[in-house]
């Protein structure tokens, strides 16, 4: 059967909702990504300098070394020049350089110090291991180009500047590292940050209010549709025919009006429990018989229905065809009224073939109603279409 409901302001709520968080979720994302644009460009200001000096450190290292000879073993044995490339490197440390040291890479892939220029208390000893945060420091004897780590923190950018020293076969033998960091812009940071938390707040907010809105929403949708169907027969009430009227196209149905023959002498003969599983019956054999998701049943009154049969390609035809179909499956079938009895029923059938030419839905019920008295007249059990339009 078809579903029609009126849709409220509950949806349109949804709709804007669901819209506001794609835009501040949107302008999340391009706060992200101003906060990346200047960071790049502080990184960029900030570190040209301190490149440029690196790479004249590991050129004056490079010097200092016979590139014929393994350059880490002649540091080692060589406590001399140990000390003379330590001190070059401590003249590196600034507030903003912290660390600048040596290393090589053992036989077994283990990165050691060579030389560090830390102060005493944080002095590294030469061959002590030195632990890797990342795999992107094995890029460096791929590449066998410069290379920079970021490590990210709250109020600051730490960069871990790696320079490769090669040997004779243009190997990566040695590589200089310099930690330093850049202090990011206070206010700049402060805002951002600001933005970012102020953002996450709203548009949880409104998650959480869309989420409560999508369950009462639910909720009313369900509590709004039991209260269109009969709790009987299961089909539609008319609490859901008067919600339709505004709603339906009356071009694309025919109307008809269904009532059960003698049902009066039902109820009075077998009494109204029987009267009222006869009702079941006829409504599901009905349902049993339309279109599903195209023809629509009512439930008006009593023992009367209201059957709207969709029209496919203005063919009426096919629509009436149900209609007859209904008629002669009640006459055949059997209602059982308890294990044993059964009622052979009939209905009688009035149909308004062209709904569409009445001025409203109610005037169109009329003429339909007028068909099936005309169908009782003739002894019931019977379709009579309405034929004066």
């Amino acid at each position: 059967m078809k579903k029609i409901f009126n849709m409220t302001r509950s949806f349109y709520l949804i709709v804007l909702s669901v819209i506001v968080s794609f835009l501040l979720l949107l302008l999340l994302y391009g706060t992200i990504k101003l906060e990346e644009k200047i960071e790049t460009k502080m990184v960029s200001i900030s570190t040209i300098d301190v490149l440029a000096i690196v790479k004249n450190s590991a050129t004056l290292i490079q010097d200092t070394l016979d590139k014929n000879q393994n350059l880490s073993e002649q540091i080692l044995n060589d406590e001399n020049l140990q000390n003379k490339i330590e001190k070059k490197l401590e003249l590196l440390i600034t507030p903003n350089i912290k660390y600048a040291y040596l290393l090589y890479k053992d036989s077994r892939g283990v990165f050691r110090f060579l030389a560090d220029g830390a102060s005493s208390k944080e002095k590294a000893f030469p061959n002590q291991k030195f632990d890797i945060e990342t795999s992107q420091w094995l890029d460096i004897y791929t590449n066998k180009k410069p290379l920079s780590i970021e490590h990210k923190y709250l109020q600051e950018l730490s960069i871990s500047y790696l320079f490769p020293i090669l040997n004779n076969k243009k190997d990566v033998e040695l590589i200089l590292v310099i930690d330093f960091s850049i202090k990011k812009i206070e206010e700049i940071n402060e805002i951002i940050t600001l933005m970012k938390n102020g953002i996450i707040l709203i548009v949880s907010i409104v998650i959480i209010f869309l989420f409560i809105l999508i369950i009462q929403t639910i909720k009313y949708l369900n509590i709004k549709k039991s209260s269109f169907i009969d709790k009987l027969t299961n089909v539609y009430n008319r609490n859901y025919l008067h919600e339709l009227q505004n709603n339906l196209n009356l071009n694309d149905y025919i109307l008809s009006t269904l009532d059960i023959d003698f049902f009066k002498k039902i109820n009075d003969t077998f009494g109204h429990d029987v009267g009222d599983k006869v009702l079941k019956e006829v409504a599901n054999t009905i349902l049993l018989s339309v279109r599903d998701k195209e023809d629509i049943v009512i439930r008006y009154g009593g023992e009367e229905f209201i059957i709207l049969t969709k029209v496919k390609n203005n063919q009426h035809q096919s629509a009436l065809n149900v209609i007859e179909r209904i008629l002669k499956i009640i006459e055949e079938h059997k209602f059982y009224y308890n294990e044993e009895n059964f009622l052979k029923l009939t209905v009688s059938i009035g149909v308004n073939l062209f709904p569409s030419k009445s001025k409203n839905f109610m005037e169109a019920f009329k003429l339909a109603d007028i068909s099936l008295y005309e169908a009782k007249k003739k002894g019931r059990n019977n379709i009579q279409i309405y034929q004066k339009n």
